[in-house]
């Protein structure tokens, strides 16, 4: 990028000499001012940097919100944005850095499918220069690292949700609940059993009678359906993200289980459509805040900052805080 801009700045500066030597002062004259805005232009256009960002899938509300945030992040420092949705593959995904790589970007990040899989080709961004800021999971070779240990996303909203029980319900009758989980990913299995265990800490009277992977609201749906008539008697269940939670809501919903005295959803990410359950009162309680917004800010200023030799945070962890019925008006 460097060298086109000199080179464009060399012929502009070629152009201008001409037109100098040539005609009379006046035409020089005229002639010069637009030759200044032209490499003006042209700095302008060419000194953003251009990043590529691969996330699992843009399926689910927390990674739409995080693209759109460093997208907006980067187009303000006058830079471009390319975006892959790997969908849960690690072969679509590999080929998209691949063509990262071929499209000359100078920084990536990824929120890595399968770290194994991704590490050849991260290793030859590297070769190249390129910048590579992880999110979520650690390749080897990386930069940075932005993101959040999984058993504390899924500790965090089990240690409300259990401490909710006790308060409310006691820890001496059986409460049965479910789990949506996301097993696909080692990582994410983490965060169901950082909510189980938090659950059960404060509330051991808790039994988990059914567990079943959901990706989205559809799925989340269509798997508490399944809960609710093997298991008639369940109060409670927890997602891993906001996305399957929301679907276990409306299941919920559709079966008349609607008093917030009775049952509880609780999610993670802290979606807006799960903080305006939250706000109006509904059976959906709990969601834990990764600030997606931010994060994608902050992912983009730090590929930046390795990109320009700057200061940053080698391994970045993100501040946890669950949103309940309780605080809910500091994110409304």
């Amino acid at each position: 990028m460097k060298k086109k801009l000199l080179s464009l700045i060399l012929c502009v500066a070629m152009v201008a000499s001409l037109a100098a030597g040539c005609g009379n002062t006046e035409e020089a004259a005229t002639d010069a001012p637009a030759a200044e805005e032209t490499v003006e232009e042209a700095v302008t256009e060419e000194s953003g940097y251009k990043l590529g960002i691969s996330v699992l899938t843009m399926s689910g509300q927390f990674f739409i919100d995080l693209v759109d945030s460093a997208r907006a992040t980067i187009e303000d420092m006058g830079g471009e944005l390319i975006v892959n949705d790997a969908d849960n593959s690690a072969e679509t995904q590999v080929a998209a850095v691949e063509n990262f790589i071929s499209a000359g970007v100078d920084g990536i990040i990824i929120c890595a499918v399968d770290v194994e899989a991704v590490a050849s080709i991260i290793a030859e961004a590297k070769a190249e220069g390129i910048a590579v800021v992880c999110l979520t999971s650690k390749v080897e070779g990386y930069d940075a690292y932005i993101g959040a240990d999984e058993y504390l996303l899924g500790y965090t909203q089990g240690v409300a949700v259990g401490k909710w029980i006790a308060e409310k319900w006691g820890t001496e009758e059986e409460i049965e609940a479910a789990t949506l989980n996301y097993d696909l990913l080692e990582s994410v299995i983490q965060r169901k059993v950082g909510i189980m265990e938090g659950v059960q800490e404060y509330a051991p009277n808790v039994k988990f009678v059914a567990d079943q992977t959901a990706a989205d609201q559809s799925e989340g749906m269509t798997a508490t359906e399944n809960f609710l008539q093997a298991n008639p008697n369940l109060r409670v269940v927890c997602g891993v993200s906001d996305g399957a939670a929301l679907g276990a809501y409306e299941a919920f919903k559709a079966n008349e289980m609607t008093d917030p005295e009775k049952y509880i959803i609780a999610g993670v990410d802290a979606t807006e459509e799960a903080l305006n359950k939250i706000s109006e009162g509904t059976i959906y309680q709990f969601s834990v805040d990764q600030n997606p917004k931010g994060t994608g800010a902050k992912l983009v200023e730090t590929c930046v900052a390795v990109i320009e030799g700057g200061e940053f945070e080698k391994d970045y962890n993100q501040d946890l805080v669950c949103v309940t019925p309780e605080n809910i008006a500091d994110y409304k």
